[in-house]
């Protein structure tokens, strides 16, 4: 810290310090602007309104610090949040399940549950704090993560149980074989069938909800569908037939798709001819309606050429 007028003036950090710094002050009924463009400039406007306080040299010489002390106090380390850094399903789970979901406030913990003898207040914090509702992107996703747990107000330990929580949940959900593998990130087809299907109306519950949810992209369906899958509060047994259902209607669309332009035909062969097609089939690695359309082609066109 530098000093000016016997002053501690608040160096300008990082953002996120300065930003704790300015909810501290505004819980003390401080007048602030909403937004600062640098965290210089921040730091200038923190200098200003202590220089302003009627107080003595002394006392105004230990707010820089003591304001320090507690903004640090209230954020959590980046390394809190290495888990999703690098793995976007990840990011989309703890942020829709932020997004999505209440939590009991501190002293109790933030998955408490509601009883006779201890009714935890319920809040969902996430709408409160000047959060997007919509991020378009994994680095947007991580950003707000960070802000949520940055601006709510709740203290350090709260904010560190909800995130053990979570974390909890997704260490299962990793070491767990991947519900959809047919589903490609960057297969458009795949990824707008899958978000139709889970979009359409559901009155009994039996799948999850992705109406709250958004895409602007292809992957972002795609990490969106899974978002709607992990957060879905669901019995392991329901998940289960979810799945089963899911991956059937697709390998069914897979079926239908492949059969447009085609007629089946009966035929009946001798015995010794149906050992020879399924011998060459197998020789050429095709199946037999395949191995039968290749012969009659090339037959055709050298029927045709000879006429």
């Amino acid at each position: 810290m530098s000093k000016s007028k016997g002053m501690s003036l608040i160096e300008g950090q990082d953002n996120r310090l300065i930003g704790a710094c300015f909810r501290i002050l505004e819980l003390q009924g401080e007048q602030l602007p909403l937004n600062f463009e640098t965290p210089v400039k921040g730091a200038k406007i923190i200098d200003q309104v202590i220089a302003s306080k009627e107080a003595t040299s002394e006392e105004k010489e230990t707010m820089g610090p003591t304001l320090i002390a507690e903004a640090e106090q209230s954020l959590l380390s980046l390394d809190e949040f290495d888990w999703i850094k690098d793995n976007e399903r990840a990011c989309y789970f703890l942020w829709a399940s932020i997004y999505l979901n209440s939590y009991a406030e501190y002293p109790a913990h933030p998955l408490a549950l509601q009883t006779q003898e201890h009714q935890p207040q319920y809040i969902h914090f996430y709408s409160q704090h000047n959060l997007k509702s919509n991020p378009s992107n994994s680095k947007e996703r991580f950003g707000e993560v960070v802000n949520y747990f940055d601006r709510v107000r709740q203290p350090r330990e709260w904010k560190l149980n909800l995130i053990a929580h979570l974390k909890g949940i997704w260490g299962h959900i990793f070491s767990s074989r991947k519900p959809f593998s047919w589903l490609e990130k960057d297969n458009e087809e795949q990824c707008r069938w899958a978000w139709d299907y889970i979009s359409k109306i559901d009155w009994d519950n039996s799948k999850p909800m992705i109406s709250q949810l958004s895409a602007t992209s292809t992957k972002e369906m795609y990490f969106a569908i899974y978002a709607a899958y992990d957060t879905w509060n669901a019995a392991t047994e329901a998940k289960r037939l979810f799945t089963i259902d899911f991956n059937k209607a697709w390998q069914q669309k897979k079926h239908r798709d492949s059969r447009q332009g085609k007629k089946a035909c009966s035929l009946v062969l001798h015995e010794d001819i149906k050992n020879k097609l399924d011998e060459l089939a197998k020789t050429r690695k095709v199946t037999l309606s395949q191995l039968v359309e290749q012969l009659i082609e090339k037959e055709h066109s050298s029927t045709l050429k000879r006429d």
